[in-house]
């Protein structure tokens, strides 16, 4: 059995599951991202994210978000690139015929806008020159890697819930439904908590290298 209850491996494309995978890779990196990024924070909270292990942590979710978003953008046919919603797409017009022409059509009108917009080509030249080759910057900078602006945030929230729609498009021929969303709160509720913590840590403690 597939992890969706009641539907058997043989009865689904076989890149489905790769699709289902890139899409909650592309989820988790996303959320993450927009809590570090999350407007009108206290200030022991922007105290707390101010440390270098989150510029760190930031670039991770970067280069998660970029390779898993560009993956499910990739055409290529054959055996590469199977997590590519075009590929699925194809699978599924394969499988399901006439019926899903309709669909097939309009998925592949969807796919082609996400190729074709500025966001995707700022993430490939990403991907392409800094993540999976690296590039001499011209700068001579060899971590020339910055955050997404608030006007990225709005747009990657945007593609994920476009590629997630096409997905749930494809999923429903096959009388599945699943979820991935971006409303996981955990880690917000962790700066919030260890700001508190880090609010009451100075205004109590005295460091032995503090001086009067």
């Amino acid at each position: 059995m597939s992890q969706y209850e009641g539907v058997s491996d043989e009865e689904l494309p076989d890149n489905f599951g790769y699709t289902h995978r890139s899409l909650f890779f592309l989820s988790v990196a996303l959320g993450e991202i927009l809590i570090i990024s999350k407007p009108h924070r206290k200030k022991e909270e922007l105290d707390f994210l101010n440390n270098f292990i989150f510029k760190k942590y930031n670039v991770s979710l970067l280069y998660t978000f970029t390779m898993e978003y560009c993956k499910l953008l990739e055409s290529n046919k054959g055996n590469s690139n199977y997590a590519g919603l075009h590929k699925l797409n194809r699978k599924v017009a394969y499988l399901k015929g006439k019926s899903y022409q309709k669909d097939f059509e309009s998925n592949g009108e969807r796919i082609d806008k996400l190729i074709n917009s500025d966001f995707y080509k700022h993430l490939r030249m990403l991907r392409d020159k800094t993540f999976a080759h690296t590039d001499k910057s011209k700068t001579g900078n060899n971590f020339n890697i910055h955050a997404f602006t608030d006007e990225q945030l709005i747009t990657a929230k945007s593609h994920f819930n476009e590629m997630n729609s096409i997905h749930s498009v494809c999923a429903k021929y096959f009388k599945v439904e699943f979820i991935i969303s971006l409303d996981d709160d955990s880690s917000d509720l962790f700066v919030a908590r260890q700001g508190k913590y880090l609010k009451h840590y100075k205004e109590n403690t005295k460091d032995d290298w503090d001086v009067d």
